[in-house]
């Protein structure tokens, strides 16, 4: 027969600072008052209203829930606490408490926390965009399941490759890396344009694998972190440089990067796509069929 944890009392809700005890799977008891159970839960409300004859006038509930995920839900309960700081470790726990006890306003603090709407009230991911997006997509908060992957599409590689990701399934990853690498090969042809447009304006051999050698560059960076402001970066530096292309000297045959000898210069031609990059930016992707 197994035993029960020894118990001590929160700090956080010592003894006496209710008229009811929570228990913890851990042992911890938290005193809270009843009416703010009632008040912010609708669970917790039937169960202190229509189910006092099964507590037989107890003053506690043994619960489920380990003292660190109690401790998180019940700020959220007492005016007089701060919510804790938002933590991915311990933020899919409190966001199952907060479904299992009805408590919508804890799934609007943690969207408020990760998210910011800019003037035109779109919605802006703020930080980790792999937990947003796998706890997110877990609890059924498609519009901001939807701005993470945005965020995910663009973000570098080693951000999909934190612990989080094993709560995210096969499919949805598999869905992820699809889009990426659609992403991915629409630079690419944008980076022909910039090979073709450059090309154009020099007829020096050197220049022309200087060219080849500083998109490759470009194409690598890309395939780690496929975001357009890596690339507006790159060719706004072959822009400034003029006469040099990644740190190379270009033989001057008219200029590799002169606006007149060119027919565009990547930055005109960054310029020219703008719209159109602005506008797919700010969508939010669809999500696969499974979430």
């Amino acid at each position: 027969m197994s035993s029960q944890p020894p118990r001590r009392h929160s700090e956080e809700f010592p003894e006496n600072y209710g008229d009811f005890q929570l228990i913890s799977s851990d042992g911890v008891v938290f005193s809270i008052s009843r009416f703010l159970l009632s008040y912010v839960s609708p669970v917790f409300k039937d169960v202190l209203e229509l189910g006092e004859e099964s507590l037989s006038g107890a003053a506690e509930i043994q619960l489920t829930e380990s003292s660190v995920t109690l401790d998180q839900l019940l700020r959220f309960f007492d005016p007089l606490k701060d919510p804790a700081p938002i933590d991915t470790r311990t933020m899919g726990p409190l966001l199952e408490s907060a479904r299992k006890y009805q408590i919508e306003g804890i799934f609007k603090y943690w969207e408020d926390q990760m998210v910011y709407r800019n003037v035109v009230k779109e919605i802006i991911l703020v930080s980790s965009p792999l937990a947003c997006f796998a706890l997110a997509s877990h609890f059924g908060r498609h519009e901001m399941a939807r701005a993470a992957l945005r965020e995910l599409l663009r973000a570098p590689s080693r951000e999909l490759q934190e612990p989080i990701s094993t709560m995210v399934g096969g499919e949805v990853m598999y869905r992820l890396l699809q889009l990426r690498q659609a992403r991915l090969h629409k630079m690419r042809d944008r980076i022909a344009q910039v090979q073709r447009s450059i090309q154009s304006g020099t007829k020096c051999g050197n220049a022309h694998v200087d060219v080849v050698h500083s998109l490759l560059e470009l194409t690598l960076q890309l395939m780690d972190e496929p975001s357009w402001s890596t690339f507006r970066r790159n060719i706004n530096a072959w822009s400034e440089c003029r006469g040099t292309v990644s740190g190379r000297h270009i033989h001057n045959h008219g200029g590799l990067l002169d606006q007149g000898t060119c027919i565009l210069s990547p930055a005109n031609l960054f310029n020219i796509w703008k719209p159109e990059i602005v506008e797919e930016e700010l969508k939010l992707p669809e999500l696969s069929s499974g979430l």
